[in-house]
């Protein structure tokens, strides 16, 4: 075999121990995040159009998520608080905003990388002085319900004390089956 048989033999086999390895390791930080995070709920603010569509692809997405129960379950404010947010973003990815707290999170939503484990506190002057962040979580497809999204609220887990750890959707309860000696 001429020498660039053995170099394209060579580079298939990096790519697929590239591949086992990178998902060896995706299944590991999900494991621990799903086990030692908090179960919770993200109000999505912004996600790739393919996540609403049928799928295969695991794809990243924007959050506002809050550690207190009670802001995390206002609905209206949290559903107010993400369209705020959207509002915020410029389609040429420049920074707008009135006020200054109003720039910072037009700042955030100006960069659409995503970083495993970032959140953002937003700033109390946009979030009436509620704890809040914009946070980026990896969409599962296996964690909702028909693959893909539907709903503006995701079912997450969140490891609040570790800035590093991935912030990820978790998934749905199983429904208790009915017996019939119930």
């Amino acid at each position: 075999m001429p020498i660039w048989g053995w170099v394209c033999v060579a580079l298939t086999v990096a790519a697929v121990a590239f591949v086992v390895y990178a998902n060896v390791v995706d299944r590991k930080r999900r494991a621990r995040t799903l086990e030692q995070g908090d179960q919770t709920h993200g109000w999505l603010v912004q996600a790739n159009s393919a996540l609403f569509e049928d799928g295969h692809m695991d794809l990243p997405a924007l959050v506002v998520i809050s550690p207190d129960p009670d802001t995390n379950d206002d609905e209206e404010f949290m559903t107010d608080l993400a369209a705020r947010i959207m509002d915020l973003k410029s389609e040429t990815g420049r920074v707008i905003g009135r006020t200054k707290a109003e720039r910072a999170v037009s700042k955030l939503m100006s960069d659409e990388t995503y970083i495993e484990g970032r959140r953002d506190r937003l700033p109390d002057e946009f979030t009436d002085g509620r704890e809040v962040y914009l946070a980026h979580i990896f969409i599962y497809r296996d964690h909702l319900p028909l693959k893909r999204l539907e709903d503006r609220q995701v079912l997450c887990a969140v490891v609040w004390d570790d800035d590093a750890a991935m912030i990820c959707t978790r998934p749905m309860p199983r429904k208790r089956r009915r017996r019939d000696d119930d």
